[in-house]
């Protein structure tokens, strides 16, 4: 059972508002200003992301990778989903937002792919553990409360095969001394932390929250540890004033501990 979180509903108003913004916050992606060019741009940029990802594995961890099956967290509006599917066997995709679900499937159907399960996040439990062989998901966690988040890395890596190879990006810090004060101002007035936050990030005032976390890379590293995972590759990335990485992994056989 999935531990519920103060964020969903925030994230489902960013399906049913702005869904494609909310996956990459560029003006361009607005509803208002969506183009059939812009979005042919924003499935394009994740195809290089997937290139990226399979040329960074095939590098680094295995040099003849060929994920069957696919777990792609976090999924939003397909970006990823498509791309996956063209090249595996079957892609499952899980978000919390049932409009992004929604937009997702009507796009997978629109470029014929028929290999793709989406599902709500409460779904998560009819997954059997251990049966994929990749685990991915892409500026996803920085925006789950950070108690929940772990807790979902460790259900997730639950689900890979003996073999299987994660990719998953957490955001560590952030330089930007402004965003403790909108945090003090949250607490006390959670409408106006929610016109800060907006503000800093260059988002609409009236916006949905859309929280930034930083993980704590020891934990991330103790949980990836209990959970027999190897081989770890990072590449290190920059979002503004937020730091973050793209941690690669192997889950082994054998114990660790």
């Amino acid at each position: 059972m999935t531990v519920k979180s103060g964020t969903d509903s925030d994230w489902q108003r960013w399906g049913e508002q702005n869904p494609y913004y909310a996956v990459l916050s560029d003006d361009k992606y607005l509803k208002a200003n969506l183009t059939s060019d812009s979005l042919q741009e924003f499935f394009a940029s994740g195809e290089r992301h997937i290139e990226r990802v399979y040329d960074s594995i095939r590098t680094r961890i295995r040099r003849e990778f060929q994920p069957a099956r696919v777990l792609d967290f976090g999924c939003g509006t397909g970006r990823l989903v498509v791309p996956f599917a063209m090249r595996a066997d079957s892609v499952v995709g899980i978000d919390v937002s049932p409009a992004m679900l929604n937009e997702a499937r009507a796009n997978c159907a629109e470029r014929g792919i028929v290999n793709a399960q989406l599902l709500n996040l409460d779904e998560i439990d009819s997954l059997q553990e251990s049966s994929f062989d990749l685990l991915h998901s892409f500026i996803v966690f920085q925006h789950i409360p950070i108690a929940r988040g772990e807790f979902l890395l460790e259900k997730l890596i639950s689900l890979l095969a003996e073999g299987g190879i994660g990719a998953v990006h957490l955001t560590y810090s952030n330089t930007r001394r402004a965003w403790q004060g909108v945090s003090r101002a949250y607490q006390l007035l959670p409408r106006v932390g929610d016109w800060l936050l907006n503000l800093l990030q260059r988002r609409p005032l009236n916006a949905p929250r859309m929280q930034m976390n930083c993980y704590s890379m020891n934990r991330v590293f103790d949980i990836l540890l209990r959970a027999h995972c190897s081989n770890i590759w990072i590449e290190f990335s920059s979002h503004g004033t937020h730091h973050g990485a793209m941690v690669y992994f192997e889950k082994v056989a054998r114990p660790l501990l």
